[in-house]
C-alpha cells in the first residue's frame, strides 16, 4: 500500500510540473475569448479557456452512400481585439489522423509521407480561415497540395512535440476558422476528430522572447535522396529544448546534388532593436576545410516578411569564433538583426563533389541582451596573493538589464546579480581565479553567454625565491658583479638593510664606491676593499603584474667578501651566433661554443668559468689565453637577461665579468600577406622565411597549427619555432587579408544574340569589366571572349585584385538566325499582258509596302497584305520590290527587290508544246479534280516540285504523271506521307528539253 501511495505522489508531482513548465511557456500570451461560430462541435468551451491541456474536439463524417448523413465540423475563435498585420498567432490543435508530423516538413510534407507509407490526400483534411469579422482573409486547405508552406501559414511544434498552426496574415484579422473534414478516399459511414486547445498571439506588455516552436523544409531534395541515411531534420524539437547537451541535425548524407535544408525557430513575439539572437551550432571542422561556411546561411523573418536578415557564417563569424569552431567544432554565434523579427532559420546548402557527410548540429537558439562589456580597469586584473578584486561590467541597455556573476562558464554558482556599472567584488583569493559574468533582461530568464573575467593571483615574493650567484671571493682590483634571478618575473631592487628601508640606487656614489644598476637588476659594484670585508647587501622582487614585492625582512641576503689583489683582467666574448644555430638548438638541442680571450693579468692555464642559467661551465685558458667552452644551446638562448658572467680566478681571488650573448633577430616575415578566397587558403601558404618555422594561434602559448587549417579574413598568425620558447624568441605576428570577390552580376541571365552580327563570347553583357569566362560552374576550362559565341550555358567570374569569385555567374546564350525575305510566284517567262500573277512573300508581319515596276497591281499590294497580284505590261525594267517590318529582331526591317523576266506568251510555250497547268485540284477521292494536272507534262522528262507559301518543299518528283494527290513527299514542316492543308502552293516545273522552267501558283482544296 505504501509502494502505491508514493507512486502516485510522484505521479501528481510530475503533472504539476508538466502544467507548470506548459503555462509559463504561454504566460505572455493573449488567447481568443469568444466562439464567433460552431458546428459538430464538443466542449467547445474548452477552445476558448485559456487552457492549451483542454480542447473542443470538432467532429467531421463521411456520411452513407450519396452523402446521406454527411457532414463537415468547424469552430471559429475571435480575439478581444484586433491583430495586427503581420503579427503572427498560434493555434494548438491536433488531427486524429496523424498529419501533422509530415506536415511540420513544409515542401518535404509529401515526400516524408511518402517514406512512412501514408496518403496524405484524401483521408482526414482539415482547413484554417484567417478572418476579420465575416470576411475571409487567407485560408488553406490540407487537402490540396502544397498547402502550409509559406510563412504565411505553417504548421509547427513546441519541445514537447506538440502541434500548432503559425499563422502570420498580412492583413489586420480578429478570428480564426478551423475547420474538420473527410477526404474522398475515407470510406462509408467514418468519423474524425479533430481537437482544438486554443489560439493565441503575443501579449505585447511583456517583454520576453522564448524560442517556442520550430518547422523544417528543403528545397531540391527527392524521395530517392530522403531515403539515403542522414538526409533530412532530425530531433527538429531538441533545437528549442534548452538543453545545451541536445540537438537536432540537419544533413545530406553523401550526395552530389545542389539541395538545400532549412530549420526554423519561432519566437511567441517580436523582437526589438536591442535584442541579439544566438545559434549554438556544431559542425565538422573537416567540412570547414572545403568552405562549408558558405553554405550555412541565417535568415531571419518577420511574419510575411521575408529575409529582413541574410548572412552566411563566413560573414558572421568572428575570427575568435572560428577559432573556437576549428577547435571545438561547436560555437555559439550571436546576431544583431536591429529590426523587429519573430523567426530565425539555419540553412544548410548541399557542398557538391565532397565525398563526406553533409551535416550540421543546432544545439539552441535564443534572444537575450548583448553581451556584457568588462570595464578596461577589470580586464587583466592582477593581485597579490590574499587579497581581493574588485571587477566591474556593463551592458548595452543598463535600465532593463542585469548581470549575473558566476564561477563557471556553466552551470556553476550564481554570486551576485548586480546592475550594470556595479562593482562585484571578489572574496580573498590565493589563486587565478575565472568569473563569468552575463546578461538578461530584467524579469526574463534567458541570458547572453557568460564572458569570462580572469583575475591572476601573484604570489607575495620571498627569499628563498630570489638567486644570487656570487664568487667565494672577489679581488679588489675589478668590480663585484651580482646577478638576481628568480622563476618569478618580475623587477629587483636592492637595499643595504633587510627591511628595506636604504635603498641603493642606480649610479650611487658612497665614498670611494660606486653602484650601477641595470634594467635587469644586476648590481655592479666598484671601489670595495678588504678593510671593510665583508659586505651584506640585500635585494628584493617586485611582480611584473601585481607588483607585489618581499615582506619587510624577508629580503635575500648577499654576503660580499673581498680581498686586496692587483690581479687585473678584461674579457671578450668573441662568438657569433647565427640563424642557422638557432635552427640548430630548435630542432636537436645542439651545444654552442662561446669563445673569446682575456688579457691582463691571466695566464696560461688560469681556469674560466661562464656561469649562465645559475649553471656553471668551466674552461682554460690555452697559450694565447683564450677559451672555448661548450654551452647546451637552450641555455644560451633563454637566458633573461641574454649575459653571461666570466669568472676567472687568480687562486686567491675570482674576477666577475658580464658580457653581452649577441643572440640575432628572427627574420622578419610579410606582416601583411593577402589571398584569394576563391584559393582556399591554408596555413601552407603563408610565406615563412624562418627555416623549420611554424605557425601558432597565439603570441604566448596557444597550439600549433596544422598546415591544412584554413586562413580566415584578419586573423592572426604567430610564426616561431616549436622547440624555443617565446621569451627566447618572440614569436612574429602576420595578419592574414581574404580577398572574398563577389560573384558578377548582369542585367539578363538569358541573353539572346542575331547570329548576323558574329557575336563572340565576349559580347556577353556583364556588369563588370574585369570577368574570367569558363565552361563550366565548377573547374572547368578558360574561354577566349574573342571565341565565336555558340548557343549554350557559359559562366562568369569576377577578378578584382588579382582574385577570382568563388561563385560564377551562369549566362545562357541563344543564337537567333536572321529570317530570309522570300518572293514565292513566277519570276520567269511571265505573260506579258494575258494574264495576271500572284506573288507571296513571308506571312504574319506587319506594314507591307509593294513596289511593281513595269506592271500593274491587280489585287492585294496594301500594307496588310502578304501578295500581290500584277499583270505584266512591259518586257523590260520589270520587278517587285517588297518591304516590311519583321518580327525578327535581329533585322526587323526587310526588303527584296526580285527582277522579273517577261515574255509574249505565244513566242516560247505555244500551242505546239501543249503544256498547260490546271492551278486548282481538291484530293478528296470523290473522283473528279483529285490529281494536280500539267497537260502534255508525260511528254517531256522533267522536275517537278511543289513549295507552301513559306517556301518549304513539300513535294519532289522526277518525271511527273499528273498522279499527285496533295501528300507530303518529304520531311520537313510536315511529315512524308502527311495531307497537305488546303491554302496556296507554289510550282516549279524544270524541263531541261525546252530549257525552261514552268513557274505558278496552284490552290489545293480539301
Amino acid at each position: 500500500m505504501k509502494s502505491k501511495y508514493v507512486n502516485a505522489l510522484i505521479l501528481a508531482l510530475v503533472l504539476v510540473v508538466f502544467l507548470i513548465s506548459i503555462q509559463s511557456a504561454f504566460g505572455q500570451q493573449q488567447f481568443a475569448t469568444a466562439i464567433t461560430s460552431e458546428s459538430e462541435v464538443e466542449n467547445s468551451g474548452f477552445a476558448i479557456d485559456a487552457d492549451l491541456l483542454t480542447s473542443a474536439v470538432v467532429n467531421a463524417n463521411s456520411g452513407l452512400a450519396l452523402g446521406v448523413g454527411a457532414y463537415s465540423g468547424h469552430i471559429e475563435l475571435q480575439f478581444p481585439g484586433q491583430i495586427p498585420a503581420n503579427q503572427t498567432s498560434y493555434v494548438r490543435f491536433n488531427t486524429e489522423d496523424d498529419l501533422l508530423p509530415y506536415l511540420l516538413g513544409g515542401n518535404l510534407g509529401g515526400l516524408l509521407a511518402d517514406v512512412a507509407g501514408l496518403v496524405l490526400l484524401g483521408n482526414q483534411e482539415f482547413t484554417i480561415d484567417v478572418r476579420n469579422n465575416n470576411t475571409s482573409l487567407y485560408q488553406e486547405d490540407s487537402g490540396i497540395t502544397d498547402a502550409f508552406v509559406t510563412n504565411s501559414m505553417r504548421v509547427v511544434s513546441d519541445k514537447n512535440g506538440n502541434y500548432f498552426m503559425a499563422i502570420s496574415p498580412n492583413e489586420e484579422y480578429n478570428s480564426i476558422r478551423v475547420q474538420n473534414k473527410v477526404g474522398s478516399l475515407i470510406g462509408l459511414g467514418t468519423a474524425k476528430e479533430l481537437n482544438v486547445y486554443g489560439a493565441f498571439t503575443s501579449d505585447d506588455t511583456f517583454d520576453c522572447l522564448n524560442a517556442n516552436y520550430t518547422s523544417f523544409d528543403g528545397l531540391g531534395i527527392t524521395l530517392d535522396l530522403l531515403s539515403i541515411a542522414g538526409t533530412g531534420v532530425t530531433n527538429p524539437e531538441f533545437a528549442i529544448d534548452d538543453d545545451v547537451n541536445t540537438y537536432s541535425e540537419l544533413g545530406f548524407g553523401i550526395i552530389n546534388v545542389a539541395a538545400t535544408i532549412r530549420q526554423t525557430i519561432y519566437f511567441d513575439g517580436s523582437s526589438d532593436s536591442t535584442d541579439v539572437f544566438y545559434v549554438t551550432l556544431g559542425v565538422d571542422p573537416s567540412l570547414l576545410q572545403l568552405g562549408v561556411l558558405n553554405n550555412i546561411q541565417l535568415s531571419a523573418d518577420n511574419g510575411t516578411n521575408t529575409d529582413v536578415y541574410t548572412g552566411n557564417l563566413a560573414s558572421i563569424l568572428s575570427v575568435d569564433l572560428l577559432g573556437l569552431l576549428s577547435n571545438s567544432g561547436t560555437v555559439t554565434i550571436p546576431v544583431e538583426i536591429g529590426e523587429s523579427v519573430d523567426r530565425i532559420s539555419i540553412d544548410l546548402s548541399s557542398l557538391l563533389g565532397v565525398n563526406l557527410n553533409q551535416s550540421i548540429r543546432i544545439y539552441d537558439v535564443f534572444s537575450a541582451p548583448i553581451m556584457p562589456e568588462i570595464a578596461v580597469n577589470s580586464q587583466n586584473v592582477a593581485i597579490c596573493e590574499g587579497a581581493s578584486a574588485s571587477l566591474m561590467a556593463t551592458t548595452a541597455t543598463p535600465g532593463t538589464t542585469e548581470l549575473l556573476w558566476y564561477d563557471a562558464e556553466t552551470d556553476g554558482n550564481l554570486l551576485a546579480v548586480l546592475g550594470s556599472g556595479e562593482t562585484f567584488e571578489t572574496s580573498a583569493l590565493i589563486t587565478s581565479t575565472t568569473y563569468y559574468v552575463s546578461a538578461r533582461r530584467i524579469g526574463c530568464l534567458n541570458e547572453s553567454p557568460r564572458v569570462p573575467v580572469t583575475v591572476t593571483v601573484s604570489p607575495i615574493p620571498t627569499a628563498a625565491d630570489i638567486e644570487v650567484n656570487t664568487n667565494s671571493i672577489y679581488c679588489s682590483s675589478n668590480d663585484v658583479v651580482l646577478v638576481p634571478t628568480s622563476d618569478i618575473n618580475g623587477t629587483y631592487e636592492w637595499f643595504f638593510d633587510s627591511n628595506a628601508t636604504n635603498q641603493i640606487t642606480h649610479n650611487m656614489v658612497d665614498g670611494d664606491v660606486t653602484y650601477t644598476i641595470t634594467d635587469s637588476g644586476t648590481l655592479t659594484i666598484n671601489g670595495l676593499g678588504e678593510g671593510d670585508s665583508p659586505y651584506d647587501y640585500f635585494v628584493r622582487l617586485q611582480t611584473n603584474d601585481a607588483e607585489c614585492i618581499n615582506a619587510s625582512g624577508d629580503l635575500k641576503t648577499v654576503n660580499v667578501t673581498v680581498v686586496d689583489s692587483n690581479f687585473d683582467v678584461e674579457s671578450t666574448l668573441d662568438t657569433v651566433i647565427s640563424v642557422q644555430d638557432i635552427l640548430n638548438v630548435n630542432n636537436t638541442n645542439t651545444a654552442i661554443s662561446l669563445e673569446g680571450s682575456v688579457s691582463g693579468d691571466a695566464s696560461e692555464g688560469d681556469s674560466v668559468t661562464i656561469r649562465i642559467n645559475d649553471l656553471n661551465f668551466t674552461g682554460i685558458l690555452d697559450a694565447n689565453l683564450a677559451f672555448n667552452i661548450e654551452v647546451p644551446g637552450i641555455d644560451v638562448l633563454s637566458d633573461l637577461d641574454n649575459a653571461v658572467e666570466l669568472l676567472i680566478s687568480s687562486g686567491l681571488c675570482t674576477v666577475t665579468e658580464q658580457l653581452p650573448i649577441p643572440i640575432p633577430e628572427l627574420p622578419t616575415e610579410d606582416l601583411l600577406q593577402v589571398f584569394c578566397a576563391s584559393d582556399n587558403p591554408t596555413i601552407l601558404d603563408l610565406q615563412l622565411n624562418l627555416e623549420d618555422g611554424v605557425f601558432f594561434d597565439a603570441l604566448v602559448g596557444g597550439t600549433v597549427l596544422g598546415a591544412d587549417t584554413p586562413l580566415v579574413d584578419g586573423g592572426v598568425y604567430f610564426s616561431g619555432l616549436l622547440n624555443l620558447p617565446v621569451d627566447v624568441f618572440a614569436r612574429v605576428a602576420i595578419s592574414v587579408q581574404i580577398i572574398d570577390v563577389e560573384a558578377p552580376t548582369a542585367e539578363d541571365g538569358v541573353q539572346t544574340f542575331c547570329d548576323s552580327s558574329s557575336p563572340t563570347i565576349g559580347d556577353l553583357q556583364v556588369d563588370q569589366n574585369e570577368v574570367v569566362f569558363y565552361d563550366s560552374a565548377v573547374g572547368g576550362n578558360i574561354l577566349d571572349p574573342n571565341a565565336t559565341l555558340v548557343a549554350g550555358d557559359y559562366f562568369v567570374s569576377r577578378i578584382e585584385n588579382g582574385c577570382e569569385s568563388e561563385n560564377r555567374l551562369q549566362i545562357t546564350a541563344f543564337i537567333i538566325e536572321e529570317s530570309p525575305v522570300t518572293l514565292m510566284g513566277q519570276t520567269e517567262e511571265a505573260c506579258v499582258s494575258t494574264e495576271s500573277y500572284t506573288y507571296f512573300t513571308e506571312s504574319n508581319q506587319s506594314n507591307y509596302e509593294w513596289t511593281v515596276t513595269g506592271g500593274v497591281i491587280m489585287d492585294g499590294g496594301t500594307s496588310i497584305d502578304d501578295f500581290v497580284t500584277v499583270t505584266w505590261n512591259s518586257l523590260q525594267d520589270t520587278s517587285i520590290e517588297v518591304a516590311y517590318l519583321s518580327t525578327d529582331i535581329c533585322t526587323p526591317n526587310k526588303i527584296l527587290i526580285v527582277d522579273i523576266e517577261t515574255m509574249r506568251c505565244g513566242e516560247v510555250l505555244g500551242a505546239e508544246f501543249c503544256l498547260e497547268v490546271y492551278n486548282e485540284f481538291s484530293p478528296n477521292g470523290d473522283g473528279f479534280n483529285d490529281f494536280f494536272e500539267v497537260e502534255c507534262i508525260t511528254d517531256y522528262a522533267n522536275t517537278t516540285r511543289v513549295y507552301n507559301r513559306n517556301g518549304n518543299l513539300v513535294f519532289e518528283t522526277q518525271n511527273y504523271q499528273n498522279d499527285w494527290n496533295g501528300i507530303a513527299t518529304v520531311s520537313g514542316v510536315l511529315n512524308r506521307g502527311d495531307h497537305l492543308p488546303a491554302g496556296t502552293y507554289y510550282y516549279v516545273i524544270n524541263i531541261p528539253e525546252l530549257n525552261r522552267d514552268l513557274v505558278g501558283w496552284l490552290h489545293l482544296a480539301r
